[in-house]
């Protein structure tokens, strides 16, 4: 289920506590370790590191009142954009992301939308890539699920050529065999709904509220993950808590019964 941003303020807030510093995607790839400034005990030592991803599907407005937040506890995150068929990026949104000091990027889908065309969904990539710089500066991009599309845009990373195109990288091909990964994806932490948000290291293997989440990663002995968070699903008001709650048990149902076969058989994130 989707959950309130203030459980999202809370989680972060507990992460630094727990002594956990807070990157964006692009501090992994130049080997930024500064972390955040903002924690509450400036004197702790670090014991880990937490990667920040959000995954923009929908509801641009919802990334912003995420960025303010995190701004607002002095912490740096990455931000992925998807773009319509006609290019169009929310630019508004983007700009306003970028202006509080969070890292922005590419969420593509190249593949899944030239119905697994990789000639023409590097083509489309290109152009999107552009598009999308034309609005906000890009290092980074990550393949967004698509988990109902016939093609898998994980399965489209190996194509790019991320030197060439001016990108650090792509999210990826971090090395996830040496960190956790933990996504909302299929609703919350952990979720038996997630199929092709995955990674070829660990995972959580069951559903994790927020608020249990720092305990669950003491349990693993984590000392560096991904937490990603897609912003349409931590909205501010009851009514839209309600209304993301009920999208997922629609999409999550829709998963379960059209897709149910591939469940196992995909790997890498969204």
């Amino acid at each position: 289920m989707a959950h309130p941003l203030r459980a999202y303020v809370a989680l972060i807030d507990d992460l630094r506590v727990a002594g956990f510093a807070c990157h964006p995607i692009r501090d992994y790839f130049t080997g930024d370790r500064s972390g955040d400034t903002a924690g509450t005990d400036q004197t702790r030592t670090e014991s880990g590191i937490v990667y920040l991803r959000h995954d923009v599907d929908r509801l641009p407005r919802r990334a912003v009142a995420m960025a303010e937040a995190e701004a607002e506890l002095g912490v740096r995150s990455t931000y992925y954009f998807r773009c319509d068929a006609r290019l169009s990026f929310p630019g508004p949104s983007m700009h306003r992301v970028e202006e509080l000091g969070h890292e922005t990027g590419f969420h593509y889908e190249s593949l899944s939308r030239t119905h697994g065309d990789r000639a023409a969904a590097l083509a489309l990539f290109q152009r999107e890539l552009a598009a999308c710089r034309a609005v906000v500066p890009v290092t980074t991009v990550a393949p967004h699920g698509a988990p109902l599309a016939a093609s898998s845009n994980m399965e489209f990373t190996d194509s790019i050529d991320t030197v060439r195109m001016g990108l650090l990288g792509d999210a990826t091909e971090m090395d996830f065999t040496k960190m956790l990964y933990v996504t909302d994806t299929g609703g919350t932490f952990g979720s038996p709904y997630n199929l092709r948000d995955r990674t070829a290291g660990p995972m959580l293997d069951d559903s994790t509220h927020p608020k249990h989440l720092v305990r669950r990663l003491e349990q693993h002995g984590c000392a560096c993950f991904v937490l990603s968070c897609h912003p349409e699903r931590w909205p501010k008001t009851m009514p839209g808590l309600m209304i993301a709650r009920t999208k997922d048990h629609i999409v999550n149902l829709a998963k379960a019964i059209i897709m149910g076969p591939f469940r196992s058989g995909q790997s890498r994130n969204s």
